[in-house]
């Protein structure tokens, strides 16, 4: 299945150019122009091949993790970088050797206003902000999405970790000198929305202006609640703004609130026992995407079944998912595939839910199974 991988950039692609990072910026200045330092910065790695030793000593660090990550032709690579002349020349280097060993791979370079190391109210307040906003963008445009915050800033890496299990996405990372990649699941991270929810149309204001009074803040949030928001805003004198934090709250707080997945326990033997052995089937991650919003869900319907029953199907694979809604559970009955069943499986699968349900039961939270 096809991957879109979020990686942050740092300078590490200059190492084979011998300069001080202090010096680098200095160094693209002085080149005719940005396209031509990256040419130039790529050259020094470029007969570098993407081996065990080349990775270590040679590479980047954002090469070298995308190699461990598992990086693939039909992918899709988002190299976020600074705003500063080195570390967009870093990630356009990056990119250029992306291309010439994963040529059919698509590469995005997007610089991210704020982030540099120069001023760090500026980092907190905008280049995380910016981060977080296009990583969400990314999120919800893309299946399959991998958190990779291997270059960059260290600092971001809080953040993206706090992303990951937010939005229900898989973080990689590549812990400072080890060749090991350090994969961290998308936990199950839950808050109660009920105490941000009164305040949505003030964050909406918030977001809408940039910034409200401190004021109008004091005015709407009583003092005593006041702590509880203290991540989720910055107060600059008589300015209140959203946080990294406030916007990843906001926007969980505008979507439906995502399913959980619980599987039968036949679904649980289906898969392990009938999809496992299928290469490029991955169940758990597929209900998982589904799970995430209405849209996901919708798109994944392939046949919709009388008594709330639906038949899911993930793309151009043979496993199919029958599942039902009750609430925020998203109930997996079974989980078949069709090269085995035969085209006609929905007729030949039938699941009356109020009668047949003691022969299901009892349905086991997802993240217990995998």
């Amino acid at each position: 299945m096809a991957k879109t991988i979020i990686c942050s950039v740092g300078t590490s692609a200059s190492k084979k150019l011998g300069i001080h990072p202090k010096k680098l910026e200095d160094w693209v200045n002085q080149q005719d122009n940005l396209e031509d330092a990256a040419q130039k910065m790529f050259q020094s790695f470029a007969s570098f091949e993407p081996t065990d030793e080349n990775l270590r000593d040679n590479l980047s660090a954002e090469i070298h993790s995308l190699v461990r990550i598992g990086i693939d032709v039909s992918d899709r690579v988002l190299l976020f970088a600074s705003e500063t002349p080195d570390g967009h020349c870093c990630a356009l280097a990056v990119k250029h050797y992306l291309e010439q060993y994963w040529p059919r791979t698509i590469v995005e370079v997007e610089p991210i206003n704020g982030l540099q190391v120069n001023d760090a109210s500026r980092f907190r307040n905008q280049g995380v902000v910016e981060f977080i906003k296009k990583a969400l963008a990314a999120i919800d445009a893309y299946g399959n999405v991998i958190l990779n915050p291997t270059g960059g800033y260290k600092a971001l890496v809080p953040y993206t970790v706090l992303l990951g299990m937010i939005k229900g996405v898989k973080c990689d990372y590549i812990f400072e000198q080890s060749t090991s990649l350090l994969e961290l699941p998308p936990l199950p991270l839950e808050f109660n929305k009920s105490q941000f929810e009164a305040y949505k149309d003030l964050f909406e204001d918030i977001e809408r202006d940039s910034a409200v009074s401190k004021s109008k803040w004091e005015q709407r949030v009583p003092y005593e609640e006041r702590p509880w928001f203290e991540p989720l805003v910055e107060i600059s004198g008589d300015n209140v703004t959203l946080s990294a934090v406030g916007f990843l709250f906001l926007d969980i707080i505008r979507k439906p609130t995502a399913l959980v997945p619980f599987l039968s326990q036949k679904a649980i033997k289906e898969i392990f026992k009938d999809l496992a052995p299928l290469d490029d089937c991955d169940p758990f991650r597929f209900l998982l995407r589904v799970s995430q919003s209405d849209q996901a869900f919708q798109q994944a319907v392939h046949l919709n079944q009388d008594s709330g029953l639906y038949w899911l199907k993930p793309g151009r694979t043979t496993d199919r998912y029958l599942v039902s809604k009750e609430g925020w559970r998203l109930l997996v009955w079974r989980a078949i595939r069709e090269d085995q069943i035969g085209a006609q499986y929905p007729a030949k699968v039938v699941v009356n839910p109020d009668r047949d349900r003691s022969n299901y039961a009892p349905f086991m939270r997802m993240e217990y199974v995998n």
